[in-house]
């Protein structure tokens, strides 16, 4: 809550009528006509004869026309009797100063109507004097609509602060070839935990950028982390590089931002071991990466990802991460939506939605894409495979997922020990007919598919195009897979191709072909 301050005003002075003003006196009255000269209450003046350093320093509290209401005996001084025509003036006290040093909320404006007026060039000067002059417990600066064109950075380096807009009207752009990122939440060197920065716009200025230009980086150290600090309602666009960065950050939330136009780098990039971290409810749309990560432990739900021209979301030699209830969608652009690269393991890709995607889910070609579970996820219409494991994925998990009119195949593995089950697959194999597989036990000659089990799943085809088979092994190296309970109807060539000497095809329907 902002702090009540006095109010202020210039050249309010008078003499009293009282005859005299007692001691214990609660009620003074100024010259006639001399009332509008006092600000509106509350403020605090000096009673004085020759000397104000020996004055009374009294609270008005309420004011009618000339006849005030006062508390006697501020900031220290003693209440005394006061004969007619003493001063009563409007004085700077200690309090004043006080209010200042201990202000919780400052105004920043555009219109001269705040405590801080900036005038379009290097704006960061006057918004970084309001946030220092918080106390330091924190505190809120608010920035008022407008436009503040920045040279340099904005850094918050207390903690407890809220650096806030008033939603879209509230514009921070960056001048050009300034070349820095914007708004700092700590610096590396002073962490600062429990921020917020919302309800405002913060706009790169990329096409007049040569390096880094992130909109907000949230700041800690490989020593000490920053913690439980907040970005929220904010659009966050135009960026050069990677617009919202975590280093060394966690325990975030970002929540319900619009991130996009970024296209030299990711949306939102979560670096140098940032862990548990919510990305939620955020919109991300043409941007390179949606969300890129090389951290562990950190959770995206409920996201809204669309036409990034790379992909929805990176994991980059991650584990334990969770990727839950997002919509990934391509309208002008086939983004692949979840990337698995390089040793990402234990991660849970569950109950999101893809519409057609480049490719819904793609494991790296690596022998540490392990342990993964993909479950749940509603995946249509995408353009190569839906979900494609490259050479190495083992021990993954691929269960409970409809996939529908996929251009290849709906399921591509090219490795050991995984379990897909119970997953619905329907009308797969659209690019051409008689081609494409709705499970597919890959191999590139050198890595096989083996040890793998195929149980419960659902494959149908009706569409022109169709799968040739249900379920097929690539080649007698593809080999000790277990293909069981399986319902397969209307293949072309056939329902289930088993290629290696070892596979078992248990009771499947049809129980042959």
């Amino acid at each position: 809550m902002a702090k009540t301050f006095l109010t202020k005003k210039n050249n309010a002075k008078s003499t009293i009528t009282d005859n005299p003003l007692t001691s214990g006196a609660t009620t003074l009255n100024v010259q006639s006509g001399d009332g509008v000269k006092f600000p509106a209450a509350p403020f605090q003046a000096t009673l004085y004869t020759t000397d104000a350093a020996l004055g009374e320093i009294v609270k008005i509290t309420a004011k009618s026309t000339d006849a005030f209401t006062i508390v006697r005996a501020q900031e220290g001084t003693s209440a005394q009797s006061w004969a007619q025509n003493a001063h009563l003036e409007l004085l700077v006290t200690a309090k004043l100063f006080d209010d200042f040093q201990t202000r919780t909320e400052i105004i920043v404006a555009t219109d001269g109507s705040g405590d801080y007026n900036c005038d379009g060039t290097a704006d960061e000067v006057e918004i970084n004097e309001a946030l220092s002059n918080l106390p330091s417990g924190g505190g809120v600066v608010l920035l008022k609509k407008g436009t503040y064109t920045i040279a340099g950075n904005i850094n918050i380096l207390k903690s407890n602060v809220v650096l806030r807009g008033e939603g879209k009207a509230t514009k921070i752009t960056l001048a050009n070839s300034t070349n820095v990122d914007m708004i700092q939440v700590g610096n590396g060197s002073t962490i600062v935990n429990d921020c917020v920065v919302e309800d405002l716009t913060v706009d790169g200025n990329k096409a007049n950028q040569t390096s880094l230009g992130a909109a907000i980086v949230l700041y800690g150290s490989s020593g000490t982390k920053a913690l439980r600090n907040m970005v929220r309602g904010c659009r966050l666009t135009n960026c050069n590089l990677d617009c919202l960065k975590l280093i060394y950050a966690d325990k975030s939330i970002i929540e319900n931002n619009i991130i996009d136009e970024n296209t030299g780098g990711a949306g939102i990039g979560i670096f140098s071991s940032s862990q548990t971290n919510d990305i939620i409810g955020n919109v991300l749309i043409h941007n390179s990466y949606g969300i890129y990560s090389n951290a562990n432990y950190n959770n995206i739900s409920g996201n809204v990802i669309v036409d990034n021209t790379s992909y929805g979301v990176y994991i980059n030699g991650v584990v334990n991460f969770s990727i839950s209830g997002n919509w990934f969608g391509s309208i002008a652009y086939f983004q692949t939506g979840v990337y698995l690269a390089a040793s990402a393991a234990r991660n849970a890709i569950t109950g999101n939605t893809f519409y057609q995607p480049y490719r819904a889910i793609f494991g790296a070609a690596d022998t540490n894409v392990i342990g993964n579970t993909i479950s749940g996820n509603s995946i249509y219409l995408a353009n190569q495979e839906a979900i494609y494991m490259q050479a190495g994925a083992n021990q993954n998990v691929i269960v409970g997922n409809t996939i529908r009119a996929s251009a290849m195949h709906a399921i591509r593995i090219r490795g050991s020990k995984n379990v897909i089950s119970s997953n619905m697959l329907i009308d797969n194999g659209t690019g051409t007919n008689n081609t494409y597989s709705d499970i597919f036990l890959d191999d590139n000659g050198a890595t096989y598919s083996t040890y793998n089990t195929v149980i419960g799943n659902n494959c149908q085809a009706a569409a022109a195009n169709k799968v040739a088979y249900h379920i097929r092994e690539n080649a007698t190296g593809d080999d000790f897979n277990l293909v069981i309970g399986n319902v397969c109807k209307d293949g072309v060539t056939a329902q289930i191709s088993l290629q290696g000497t070892n596979s078992v095809r248990g009771t499947n329907i049809p129980a042959t072909g």
